[in-house]
C-alpha cells in the first residue's frame, strides 16, 4: 500500500468532510516541490476509488480525470470522455459549461450564479470554490437532485484545471418537498379554520351582540322613570356592549379579511395600511411596479400573510411612524419588499435560528417563504431599520 493511499485512509478515519478530503488532498500533493509523478497520476490514485462521483477537467476543459463512481452514475465509461470536453453529457441534454468549466476559466460569481439561475454560491469551506444544487431529469429513473462543489486545481500558484464532486440529495430533497406539502395542507386547514371563525364570529356573536344593543334601547325607551344612577349603569352597560361589537369584528376581519377573498391582494393592503394607521398611528406607503396580474389564492394568501406579520413586527418592535412596502411583478415571478426605519436588530445569528432566538413573527415569514420555494433575504441594521425582501416564483 501506497503512501498516498495510507494518508487518504487516515485522513477519511478523522472523518473529514468529503468534499474538503478530495480538495485537501490533490491540493496537498500538486504543490509538493519534490513531485517526480504527474499530476494527473495523483489525481487517478487519489479519485479512482473514491465512493462519490468525481471528475476533474485541464484549463482546455478537457475531462484529465472520471473516476469509477461517476462511470456507474452517468453511464459514461473513462474510456469515452477522457480527453474530451464531453463532460456536459453526464448532466445535461444539450452542451453547456458544468460548473467545473466556470472554475477552470475562473469565471466571476455574477456569471456563476447566471449560469445556475441563482443557485450557486460561494464554498464557506474551500477557498475558490463554489458549490450548488440542481435537478438532473436524465440521471436515473425519475432524475436526481445532486449538490455539487467545484474547485480550482492550483499548482505552483497557477490554476491549472478544476475538480468536481458530486453529492445524491434527492431523498432529502423528496423529504424537504415532502414536509412543504405537509406544511401547505396544515396551514391550508389552518386558513380554513380562520375563515370559518371569522364568519362564525361576524354572523353568529356580532349580531348576538347587536340585538342585545336592540334590547337595551328598547328597555331605556320604555322605562322614563328609572333613577338617574341605574340609567347611568345601564348606559355604560350598552357603550360595553357597542364596543364588543366593534372588537369582534376587528379580530373577525385580522383573522380572516373578507376584502382578500372578494377583491384579492391590492385591496387587501389598502385595508391593512388603514388598520395598522388606526391601531399604531403608523403610516404605510404600497407602491405598485410592473403588469399586474392576478396570483392564485394560496400565493396571495401567503404575501398578504407575510406583509402583514412585517408590518405587525415594524408596528410593535421597530418603533416606526412609517412603513413602505414594494411589490414588482416580474413575468416568472413577484418580489415583495417591506422596509422600515426603526430601531432594527442584531443579525449575528443566522436565519434558519429565528426561532430560538425568539424572532417567530421573522420564523413565520421564513416558513412561508419556504412553502412557496421563494427566497427570502432579511437585512436588519442596528438604529437604522430592516428590510425584508422576498421573491416567489410564479
Amino acid at each position: 500500500m501506497s503512501y498516498i493511499t495510507i494518508i487518504f485512509i487516515l485522513l477519511i478515519a478523522l472523518a473529514i468532510t468529503a468534499g474538503v478530503l478530495i480538495f485537501f488532498v490533490v491540493k496537498l500533493y500538486l504543490n509538493r516541490e519534490d513531485l517526480r509523478t504527474s499530476s494527473d497520476v495523483i489525481l487517478a490514485r487519489v479519485l479512482g476509488r473514491f465512493p462519490l462521483p468525481v471528475f476533474a477537467v485541464n484549463r482546455k476543459h478537457h475531462v484529465i480525470q472520471w473516476n469509477k463512481a461517476l462511470e456507474v452514475l452517468s453511464g459514461i465509461s473513462k474510456d469515452q470522455v477522457m480527453g474530451t470536453g464531453d463532460q456536459w453529457k453526464a448532466f445535461y441534454g444539450h452542451q453547456r459549461p458544468v460548473l467545473a468549466d466556470l472554475i477552470a476559466d475562473g469565471a466571476s460569481e455574477e456569471e456563476i450564479s447566471a449560469s445556475y439561475h441563482g443557485r450557486a454560491r460561494k464554498s464557506a469551506l474551500i477557498r475558490g470554490a463554489y458549490e450548488a444544487e440542481d435537478f438532473f431529469p436524465s440521471m436515473g429513473e425519475n432524475g436526481k437532485w445532486y449538490h455539487f462543489t467545484a474547485s480550482p486545481l492550483i499548482s505552483r500558484g497557477k490554476v491549472i484545471g478544476s475538480i468536481e464532486i458530486l453529492e445524491d440529495v434527492t431523498e432529502r430533497r423528496l423529504a424537504e418537498q415532502n414536509l412543504r406539502y405537509y406544511a401547505r395542507q396544515i396551514t391550508r386547514v389552518q386558513e380554513e379554520e380562520r375563515k370559518y371563525i371569522a364568519r362564525e364570529l361576524h354572523d353568529t356573536t356580532v349580531q348576538t351582540l347587536v340585538a342585545l344593543i336592540y334590547q337595551m334601547d328598547n328597555f331605556l325607551a320604555g322605562k322614563p322613570d328609572l333613577t338617574v344612577p341605574e340609567t347611568e349603569r345601564l348606559n355604560a352597560v350598552y357603550k360595553r356592549l357597542k364596543w364588543a361589537v366593534e372588537e369582534v369584528r376587528r379580530f373577525s376581519r385580522q383573522l380572516r379579511p373578507p376584502v382578500l377573498d372578494d377583491l384579492g391582494l391590492l385591496p387587501v393592503l389598502e385595508w391593512l395600511a388603514g388598520e395598522l394607521k388606526k391601531m399604531y398611528d403608523m403610516q404605510v406607503e404600497v407602491v405598485i411596479s410592473g403588469e399586474q396580474k392576478k396570483l392564485q389564492p394560496d400565493t396571495e394568501l401567503a404575501l398578504f400573510r407575510i406583509i402583514q406579520e412585517a408590518l405587525i413586527n415594524a408596528a410593535r418592535h421597530a418603533r416606526v411612524s412609517s412603513a413602505g412596502v414594494a411589490i414588482e411583478y416580474l413575468e416568472d415571478c413577484v418580489r415583495v419588499s417591506v422596509t422600515d426605519r426603526g430601531v432594527g436588530f442584531d443579525q449575528a445569528g443566522k436565519i434558519a435560528t429565528l426561532p430560538r432566538d425568539g424572532k417567530l413573527g421573522l420564523a413565520g415569514i421564513l416558513e412561508r417563504v419556504q412553502m412557496l420555494d421563494g427566497k427570502v433575504d432579511i437585512v436588519s441594521v442596528m438604529g437604522k431599520g430592516t428590510t425584508i425582501n422576498v421573491e416567489i416564483p410564479l
